[in-house]
């Protein structure tokens, strides 16, 4: 397959030379994120901790090793991590933002793009990003929550849409061509009728799309 894939994990990742960001959850897959980088030049791995495995009593003894794995991979990125607010069961919004605040910090300082999971709690995600405005951002499963043109930083940042965004009506048309991804967020084998219908939808052939989202993947972790 030979799609780009904005957004992935390391138990469905799809073979193929089109880019993937290959995300990692936790400290359990960050391993097999890695491998997979190792092995395919196509891959651009990604870890972090995500609000669903944000382990109250661990997670700051992994942010060590999380620093040190992005020190010898330096083309990895940070995530998958964000905010919550839809799952139940999980630790509440102050710990999630505690933990998100170490991984924004981490990727400024470290000068990588972070990959943001967000779900109703965009408007605080975006008073978060301020503080990093040169910051180069995926934000993943992108509902168009926000005007993107006015409440995100005006860094690098991309929006990245898998099939389920696409049922909501001109979410396409709300995104800037030079900031559209697109995603398989684990199920790569939506990525073709993803392309087939976001290219019919924008007015475009697949393989221009295909282009497109390849030079925006690629413009974010080499801009």
């Amino acid at each position: 397959m030979n799609l780009p894939d904005a957004h992935t994990h390391s138990s469905t990742a799809a073979s193929g030379t089109a880019p993937q960001f290959i995300c990692g959850t936790s400290p359990a897959d960050w391993k097999q994120v890695a491998l997979l980088a190792e092995r395919d030049e196509h891959v651009t791995p990604f870890f972090g901790i995500h609000p669903w495995f944000l382990n109250p009593a661990e997670w700051k003894e992994e942010m060590p090793r999380l620093e040190s794995l992005l020190q010898k991979i330096p083309h990895a990125g940070v995530g998958e991590t964000g905010l919550d607010k839809c799952r139940r069961g999980i630790p509440g919004l102050p710990l999630q933002k505690e933990a998100l605040e170490r991984h924004l910090e981490l990727a400024a300082r470290l000068d990588r793009p972070a990959s943001l999971h967000c779900c109703r709690a965009w408007g605080t995600l975006a008073e978060m990003l301020t503080k990093y405005p040169r910051l180069n951002i995926v934000l993943h499963g992108w509902t168009g929550a926000l005007h993107p043109g006015t409440e995100l930083p005006s860094g690098n940042w991309l929006l990245s849409v898998g099939l389920r965004e696409m049922e909501r009506p001109g979410l396409l048309a709300s995104i800037p061509l030079h900031r559209l991804a697109l995603e398989s967020d684990g199920h790569p084998e939506t990525l073709p009728e993803l392309y087939r219908r976001a290219a019919q939808e924008l007015g475009m052939t697949v393989n221009n799309l295909v282009d497109l989202v390849q030079s925006n993947m690629e413009n974010l972790i080499r801009p």
